[in-house]
């Protein structure tokens, strides 16, 4: 049994904690968070996942995380704090023995991330970063009909993640360019990793967007491969609202995949004409991406999915499209 503190309750705290309590090989011994009603078992509204209440019926609570990572029971930290906050309590925890899995991005800087990963190797430790698409069905679908060869190379890849802006984050932090990195670092960031998992590094980036009172709000991205496919990456918030939105359509030799949230299936469109529509599981990307680290733990073995050498690799690439777009 893998015993669990959760540092931070707010949207994604409160959808680990319910991922938690649905894995048999994981505990939840202790949450922390600065907000002294969510510590009083009343629950959390959370702005990921629905609404839902807690129950923290024998479950320590502080609301200092120095205490939290003091506590002898707790066996892995998950943190899900501000990005400015991630690096500072990852580098605490794994110096305190504990096991860390922190929601992404893994930083805001490549000195962060680096030091993550430094105190990661020598504390012996495993550190996770939650980027969630690498379990989410419609893009591992993806993925696997890409590995397969079946339809020959990728020629051509479009990704697509918008919404409205986020006025719901605790003291306002996601709209705090300093402390989030606006829509580029925080959501943007998704599928820039996805990109990277499927394709690779490109060799070159360009970059424009808008940034709005040093906020980043939007940036359109186009990725060039030596031998490789072209890849536009657009994500954005807007402050006039809107339903979120995600997709990708992927051109491969003999056919494409397209999927889009505003849809159910995705679908595989054949050079012959056919369409042929393919169902996923239905299973929560949230749950099996902290399904597959508990049970790492569980089995002494390391997580190879997601490792932090990667998570930093992801960040160097947004890093380098805000700086065109900032400049």
């Amino acid at each position: 049994m893998i015993k669990v503190g959760i540092i931070g309750l707010g949207g994604m705290g409160g959808v680990h904690f319910s991922a938690y309590q649905a894995n048999s090989q994981a505990q939840i011994v202790a949450v922390c968070d600065v907000d002294e009603a969510k510590l009083q078992g009343g629950g959390t509204q959370l702005n990921i996942g629905g609404g839902a209440k807690i129950d923290l019926s024998g479950v320590k609570t502080y609301s200092s995380a120095d205490e939290l990572l003091n506590d002898a029971d707790v066996q892995l930290v998950d943190i899900c704090l501000p990005t400015s906050l991630h690096a500072q309590h990852a580098i605490k925890a794994l110096a305190a023995g504990k096991h860390v899995f922190c929601e992404k991005p893994i930083a805001l800087t490549t000195d962060e991330a680096a030091q993550m990963a430094a105190a990661q190797e020598s504390s012996g430790q495993q550190l996770m970063i939650g980027h969630c698409l690498r379990y989410w069905p419609q893009y591992l679908k993806a993925h696997e009909i890409i590995e397969s060869g079946e339809h020959g190379k990728v020629v051509y890849a479009r990704f697509h993640r918008s919404g409205a802006t986020p006025t719901w984050s605790w003291d306002g932090w996601l709209q705090d360019g300093a402390r989030s990195g606006g829509a580029v670092l925080d959501m943007h960031i998704h599928d820039v990793d996805t990109a990277i998992w499927w394709f690779g590094v490109p060799v070159e980036i360009r970059a424009a967007g808008y940034v709005v009172n040093d906020l980043p709000m939007s940036v359109d991205a186009t990725w060039h491969y030596k031998n490789g496919p072209l890849v536009y990456l657009h994500g954005s918030w807007d402050d006039n609202g809107g339903p979120f939105r995600m997709s990708y359509k992927v051109v491969l030799e003999k056919a494409t995949i397209e999927w889009d949230s505003s849809k159910s299936d995705a679908v595989l469109l054949h050079k012959n004409g056919e369409t042929q529509e393919f169902t996923v599981s239905a299973e929560s990307a949230y749950q099996a991406e902290i399904d597959d680290f508990v049970a790492c733990l569980s089995e002494n073995r390391p997580m190879t999915r997601i490792t932090p050498q990667g998570s930093r690799e992801t960040l160097e690439v947004v890093l380098e499209e805000l700086r065109q777009i900032q400049n």
